[in-house]
């Protein structure tokens, strides 16, 4: 089974984690403890250590007559580390990639799966500061093992309480159970391209890259591997995906065609311009040489199109249209059609309050075969899940 490292945070519910423990031994995986200095208060280092049969990590350097301790040597041997209970300011400390003591340390170190279970004052959790680092873990894919309600220890009254023991021990199981796209390589690409004018002026569009990171992000959950073709995204990038800038669409063209004989699912989320200035002035054009400026243009390469034509057998390939209006369903079918892509992803950028910069969107899911799905308008992680969950079912596993 799996080499679990469990890191214990201050806080009254820190006495669960002995439970969690045991749990987590019985169905046979090692457990290694970390102590943060306000967990000491609650349960001692001599408990963990007698019943976890290891020695308790407290501090980054030995204490007297501790020979051969290592602080890094809890993420080197880790198949997973597990933060019970994770009190507000030790998630604080991780969204911020704080290493001030050897449970940051080791999270900082370790490049494999986390699962976090908060415990505090139902205050301290909906303080936005504590909902945004929630969110900044999340989004680098951190498993958050939900809060309980109820009475707290604190006398206050709703959600804060630390989850069952047998929950956050079915979580590490979920966070260790290979995913079903374990070993398929995705290749996203995300953002919008820019496409040079002059030295400092391009031609662009209002992409985010948020449906692409998001929809990374949840195939490598599933245990994917995942390389993303970033076109001019500027938002975190999570540990364990590989990341390639592509800027303009001669540069996304180019690393697209590269990697797609080594790519399973390629899913096609970035704006690609279709136009692009035929030749980009050198310098910056002076606007006082004239009162007009004419732009020649040309089209740019259209990479679906050239992919789906030369893609090999068992390859899963998955389109975008961003559509304006009415007849824009419409549309987007026309072009599944003539893409010949498996599935194509439908939304209408005419609709407030989604899509282009938006946390949220709505999309029709078309394909595969006669088959179409509609889902939102809801966060751009649920509607990632669902496209996930229809090109997930096209994967030949061999």
């Amino acid at each position: 089974m799996a080499e679990v490292v469990l890191a214990v945070t201050g806080g009254i519910a820190a006495y669960k984690a002995i439970d969690v423990m045991r749990i987590l031994q019985r169905r046979g995986h090692g457990v290694s403890v970390l102590l943060s200095r306000s967990a000491e208060r609650f349960v001692t280092r001599g408990t963990f250590s007698a019943l976890s049969g290891r020695p308790v990590g407290t501090t980054l350097f030995p204490d007297d007559g501790q020979l051969d301790y290592d602080h890094l040597d809890f993420a080197r041997r880790a198949d997973i580390v597990l933060v019970c209970p994770a009190t507000a300011h030790a998630m604080a400390e991780m969204a911020h990639g704080l290493a001030g003591g050897v449970i940051g340390t080791t999270l900082l170190a370790f490049d494999g799966p986390v699962v976090v279970a908060p415990a505090m004052n139902p205050r301290m959790l909906a303080h936005p500061a504590t909902v945004a680092n929630l969110a900044t873990l999340e989004a680098r894919g951190v498993r958050i093992v939900p809060v309980s309600e109820g009475l707290l220890a604190d006398g206050d009254v709703g959600p804060g309480r630390l989850a069952d023991p047998v929950d956050i021990c079915d979580a590490v199981d979920a966070a260790l159970a290979p995913g079903e796209l374990a070993g398929v390589r995705v290749l996203v690409s995300a953002g919008g391209t820019q496409e040079p004018v002059d030295a400092v002026r391009f031609l662009g569009n209002r992409s985010s890259g948020k449906m692409g990171w998001a929809l990374a992000s949840e195939a490598r959950r599933r245990g994917a591997v995942v390389t993303v073709l970033a076109s001019n995204v500027a938002l975190p990038r999570e540990a364990g995906i590989a990341y390639v800038d592509a800027p303009t669409a001669a540069d996304l063209h180019r690393e697209t065609v590269a990697r797609m004989p080594g790519t399973d699912v390629l899913v096609m989320a970035a704006a690609v311009a279709d136009y692009r200035p035929a030749a980009a002035v050198q310098g910056k054009i002076d606007k006082s040489a004239s009162d007009a400026m004419r732009l020649e243009l040309e089209k740019t390469p259209d990479i679906l199109t050239e992919v789906t034509a030369a893609r090999r057998p068992g390859q899963v390939l998955v389109g975008f249209a961003a559509e304006h209006g009415e007849d824009g369903l419409q549309r987007a079918r026309e072009k599944r059609a003539r893409k010949g892509v498996d599935v194509l992803v439908h939304n209408d950028v005419s609709v407030p309050g989604i899509g282009f910069g938006s946390d949220d969107n709505a999309v029709t899911i078309i394909g595969p075969g006669d088959a179409e799905t509609t889902v939102g308008p809801t966060s751009k992680a649920a509607c990632a899940a669902a496209i996930v969950d229809v090109f997930a079912g096209l994967v030949t596993h061999t």
